[in-house]
């Protein structure tokens, strides 16, 4: 659970990059213009640029807010978007992000932003842990769509999590205003130079939580001592955002220096190339959030320690005369080296800048190599690749594999516009096919196979369920086919006849509760006349919840099948577990059993399933030959085109009656 909530925070503010770089370009066009003289503060355009800016940063929280909700819950395996409503809704009324005052509502950005990801968190997390706890309302839901159900649902947690948050909010401030009480510096006790160090410790250990260190720090504390002297000749401000934010918080100038000598590492070099023009004006959002530095415990020593070496290898410098210094204005976004050389009037302050960066490139350079090796899978591919000589073949490749997957994504898309196509033009249908008791050489089931009917009235397999499958969209004819068989069993009953039905779902049916509560309400009236056909590759995904589901339709009289055993995961430990009696051979298999070996594979399963007490149905039997073999092995059913092909319904009680009198 842990590293799933660090991945959810993650995902959360790489998706917000867009916001970062959209807010960090409109604040750098607003300071480079007022930088260049090109515009002043009395100027149209300059208060329109800054009212802009301002409602940027002031809607900060609520994106983050919104990302975080939405990414835990998603996460979780739960509906993303309820999330991020119900964080942005506790965020911005237990936050306080949105007061009321003199008979209007503000935006209250200063005193909500640290609560930006404490909330969202706690409120994500418990809507998560009450769904899991609320009763199951399955039995009510049934008829509605797997989407409304999925809503409905949420609507108990979703308000108990939000009043929820009143009785604990308090709580919260408290606690907020006691971290804020032990994290405000003594300023009548502590010296200038004592107070800048603790604020950057502060802020730093704010933006490592994600939260906007600088601002947060000036919202909620007094910064008034930065406009003092740290040294004769220059203030505390001045100091700190030229020779200790070398670049930004964290001197990330030697971060990307350090990011830009590692071999063969994708991810960080790309992001650190992303962030040049940005951390040329001392923007950090970017590797903040998208290296991560934030919540990376791997990155957590350098970041802390870059500036605190900065800050004491500079201020020794200084106050030892060994650079000059005069106390002149300049912006914060003023690009390293041009800032050192301004701020000492020469090359010795740029001088003392660059081997700031260097010396930090040589700090940030080994923990990048561990981040690297930690979360890359690159490094990994590369090393195996130069092992099997492959190297230039797989890198020349690459390119390749890419356009070819776009197409293939391209091809998908049609292919699943087509077939969409053929089954809205024709017309869907069941056939059936006999299953005979070898040992009472009876019919005792049939399989429902699907048909797709064509216009021309030419009837064609289902070519079109790989298709489904592949895009996820089987759910509409996993539907059809549980409401085709009620109909046709029900078609049988009128008619005095009341044969055993299979029919085949898609594998995710088997973990819907509220399609297995369907199935259970539908065949109520046809005790013991359904058999479910699953492959067995289907049940490995949640086995507690499939054994569950199994159970409940047992009963009703519902029996489930493992179908095309053979081909998929085939896994014996979990057949061992599953509550399930019957298995059915593929026909790969016996296909296959024509050649020796093949023969004995089909043997060897035959014989081990039979030790594990099932019951086995042969799949595909279509000579005598492949007849007399199974036989042989004393397999129980065989189903197959040597007995019969497919029927319409309407054929079914002729061909059943036929059977038994040729028999008897």
């Amino acid at each position: 659970m842990h590293s799933k909530y660090l991945l959810s925070l993650r995902e959360a503010f790489i998706s917000l990059l867009p916001y970062f770089v959209s807010s960090a370009l409109a604040l750098l066009v607003l300071n480079s213009a007022m930088y260049f003289n090109l515009i002043t503060p009395t100027h149209t355009l300059y208060h329109i640029l800054f009212n802009g800016a301002s409602l940027i940063l002031g809607l900060f929280p609520v994106f983050v807010a919104t990302s975080i909700g939405f990414f835990i819950s998603k996460n979780y395996g739960h509906s993303g978007i309820i999330g991020a409503m119900l964080a942005l809704l506790c965020f911005a009324v237990h936050g306080q992000y949105i007061v009321y005052n003199n008979d209007a509502y503000e935006l209250n950005p200063t005193g909500a932003t640290p609560f930006a990801i404490i909330i969202p968190s706690i409120s994500s997390l418990l809507l998560i842990v009450c769904m899991e706890l609320q009763p199951s309302f399955e039995r009510y839901l049934y008829q509605v769509s797997h989407f409304l159900s999925e809503k409905l649902r949420t609507i108990v947690p979703f308000s108990a999590v939000f009043f929820s948050f009143y009785l604990f909010m308090p709580l919260l401030y408290t606690a907020g205003e006691e971290i804020a009480y032990w994290l405000t510096p003594e300023m009548a006790d502590n010296s200038v130079a004592w107070l800048t160090f603790q604020r950057m410790l502060i802020t730093h250990g704010l933006w490592f939580l994600g939260i906007h260190g600088d601002n947060t720090f000036d919202m909620l504390l007094s910064s008034e001592f930065l406009a003092q002297p740290i040294l004769p000749g220059i203030s505390a401000k001045t100091f700190y955002d030229t020779f200790v934010l070398v670049s930004g918080t964290g001197c990330f100038a030697g971060l990307i220096l350090a990011a830009l000598f590692l071999r063969r590492s994708g991810h960080e070099r790309n992001i650190a190339k992303l962030s040049i023009p940005f951390t040329a004006f001392n923007f950090c959002e970017i590797i903040v959030f998208a290296l991560p530095i934030f919540l990376n415990p791997i990155m957590l020593l350098p970041f802390m320690f870059v500036p605190c070496l900065n800050f004491a290898v500079s201020y020794v410098v200084l106050s030892q005369g060994w650079v000059d210094v005069s106390n002149i204005d300049i912006s914060w976004m003023t690009p390293a080296i041009i800032s050192g050389y301004r701020v000492s009037g020469g090359l010795d302050g740029a001088f003392l800048q660059a081997c700031l960066i260097v010396l930090s490139a040589i700090i940030y350079y080994p923990f990048l190599r561990w981040h690297n090796r930690q979360i890359n899978f690159e490094n990994a591919i590369n090393k195996l690749s130069d092992k099997l000589n492959i190297s230039e073949q797989l890198r020349s490749s690459g390119e390749l594999a890419f356009i070819s997957h776009q197409r293939d994504i391209e091809f998908a898309s049609k292919e699943l516009n087509q077939v969409l196509t053929d089954i809205s033009a024709g017309k869907l249908k069941l056939f059936y096919q006999p299953q005979v008791c070898q040992i009472s050489e009876t019919i005792n089931g049939f399989e429902a196979l699907l048909r797709l009917q064509k216009p021309n009235g030419s009837l064609v397999g289902p070519y079109f369920l790989d298709a489904l499958i592949k895009h996820d969209q089987t759910d509409i004819i996993d539907k059809w086919v549980i409401e085709q068989a009620q109909r046709d069993l029900d078609y049988f009953h009128k008619k005095g006849f009341t044969p055993i039905v299979s029919i085949n779902v898609n594998p995710k049916v088997m973990i819907d509760h509220t399609l297995i509560n369907y199935i259970c309400d539908k065949f109520q009236k046809f005790p013991n006349q359904l058999k479910i056909e699953v492959v067995e590759s289907g049940y490995l995904s949640d086995k507690n919840k499939v054994i569950r589901n199994i159970q409940k339709l047992r009963t009703f009289n519902i029996t489930t099948v493992i179908d095309d055993f053979g081909t998929g995961y085939s896994s014996l430990s979990m057949l061992a577990d599953l509550p399930i009696d019957i298995i059915k051979l593929d026909k790969s298999l016996l296909d296959n059993a024509q050649e020796e070996s093949g023969a004995d594979f089909y043997t060897y399963v035959v014989e081990l399933l039979h030790k594990m007490d099932k019951h086995l149905i042969a799949e595909g039997v279509e000579t005598r030959y492949q007849l007399e073999f199974v036989r042989a092995l004393q397999v129980e059913t065989v189903q197959g085109w040597y007995y019969q092909k497919a029927l319409p319904k309407q054929e079914i009680i002729k061909f059943t009656t036929q059977f038994n009198s040729n028999k008897s």
